[in-house]
């Protein structure tokens, strides 16, 4: 288990997270549920996720990439 900080305009991938906590204003990319591109999915296409902010995916399920524009995350780990 454990948690990461992902910074940065890097592809982040190979991640198996169950849920991201935005440390500032983060906008997305690339955000893929078990290889899956989710951004639409969870209604992340285009919007800024403000500071604060809970994403978990569902039970079972794993963020596998993130990408972002801006901002960072703490992803926790499965």
């Amino acid at each position: 288990r454990g948690c990461k900080l992902l910074t940065a305009t890097v592809a982040h991938t190979s991640l198996k997270g169950y849920a991201i906590i935005a440390q500032e204003d983060t906008v997305f990319t690339t955000f893929e549920v078990d290889g899956v591109d989710a951004l639409a999915d969870f209604g992340l296409t285009g919007a800024t996720v403000k500071a604060g902010a809970y994403i978990v995916v569902p039970s079972g399920d794993a963020i596998t990439a993130i990408t972002m524009s801006a901002g960072s995350v703490i992803i926790y780990n499965q």
